[in-house]
């Protein structure tokens, strides 16, 4: 009998061949998840700081608005508005103003140190109104320019000729 040998599809050369790419294409994808997951980490690091602070600022502002009540307790006449300044500027920038019967409070809380701030207009009605503090005004502002903590990449815009 003859035995005929077939020779197979691959030999070993292709089979090496298909092994290395194999570890190529693998290799590719570890490094693109363990790039996509530091993205992410950095992305989740960013937003807890930006909630804390802003949660910081919040909590200042209501420290601010106890703070003023408790100066006008409910059986007080109203207290002069010099005095409310003296008391609660040494702690934030704020202005007071008298406001029909009761008083009016502006008030600007830095968030970040790149210029988001918390702005606040709070008024505060005489003892025996249905309500006591009425917001007028509780808003996050952005800062007015762009902020990049990231790389930005250059985007290539061509330059066309005026014909």
């Amino acid at each position: 009998m003859s035995e005929k040998r077939q020779n197979p599809l691959f030999g070993v050369g292709g089979m090496t061949l298909l092994t290395v790419l194999l570890v190529l294409v693998l290799t590719m994808f570890a490094v693109l998840t363990v790039s996509s997951a530091q993205a992410d980490m950095r992305l989740s690091e960013k937003n807890a700081r930006a909630v804390s602070d802003y949660y910081a600022a919040d909590h200042a502002a209501v420290r601010l608005q106890a703070k003023a009540a408790d100066m006008w307790p409910l059986d007080q006449p109203k207290p002069n508005v010099s005095v409310m300044l003296k008391e609660l500027a040494a702690d934030y920038d704020l202005r007071v103003n008298d406001w029909d019967d009761g008083l009016m409070f502006s008030c600007d809380i830095p968030i970040t140190a790149t210029g988001q701030i918390l702005q606040l207009t709070l008024f505060l009605a005489p003892p025996g109104s249905a309500a006591r503090w009425r917001i007028e005004q509780w808003q996050f502002i952005p800062p007015a320019t762009e902020l990049f903590d990231e790389p930005v990449l250059p985007v290539f815009l061509p330059e066309f000729e005026d014909e």
